[in-house]
């Protein structure tokens, strides 16, 4: 009988193991890196370097932003999905025409859904993108891309500072908040500029 228990206590402890390394591989993917948003530096062909920083609403859960990164994420999420569709109906052997319409309409109604399921919130995500050569020095693009790094590296301070529980929680919010609020600024800023 002690045989039997043992096995279930094997099996359930390779199934919470499992689980902490699928969670462990999955929630960079599924959350992202860093609650408050992203930041990216990418250099391309001929000296240029493109800076692209998102920054989400503070204070949203983080299923929102899971959802909210699902919506930012469908058009290569969907066309993965479409191609699932297309191998699958393709071996279920319907027509072009049917292929064609069940693609288009899995593409269009995950859309649709990934979209509402997001809601307001992800009309609040700020995206914040500036680019500079190299080759040419250009001042105003060098400082922009400046202004983008030095939010980057507050935020990034802000969450070492709650890892190492040099702030709390409370003290991290306000940080994003106001980050949040300067790059808005910023923006409307860039807007009413001719």
């Amino acid at each position: 009988m002690r045989r039997w228990e043992d096995a279930d206590e094997v099996n359930n402890a390779r199934t919470i193991s499992s689980g902490i390394l699928l969670n462990r591989w999955l929630s960079p993917v599924v959350d992202g890196r860093c609650r408050w948003g992203s930041y990216t530096v990418a250099v391309g062909r001929y000296g240029s370097v493109g800076y692209r920083l998102v920054v989400y609403p503070p204070g949203i859960s983080a299923q929102q932003r899971r959802r909210v990164r699902l919506c930012r994420g469908w058009t290569i999420l969907g066309l993965v999905g479409v191609l699932g569709v297309f191998v699958a109906m393709a071996e279920g052997g319907a027509s072009r025409l049917v292929i064609v319409i069940g693609c288009v309409a899995f593409y269009a109604l995950g859309a649709v859904v990934v979209a509402r399921a997001a809601g307001p919130v992800r009309k609040q995500v700020l995206e914040l993108t500036a680019a500079r050569s190299t080759l040419v020095p250009d001042t105003w693009r060098g400082g922009e891309c400046r202004y983008l790094a030095s939010l980057a590296a507050t935020l990034a301070a802000a969450d070492q500072a709650l890892q190492l529980g040099r702030s709390t929680p409370a003290e991290h919010e306000m940080v994003w908040s106001a980050v949040y609020s300067d790059a808005e600024e910023h923006m409307d800023a860039a807007r009413t500029t001719p």
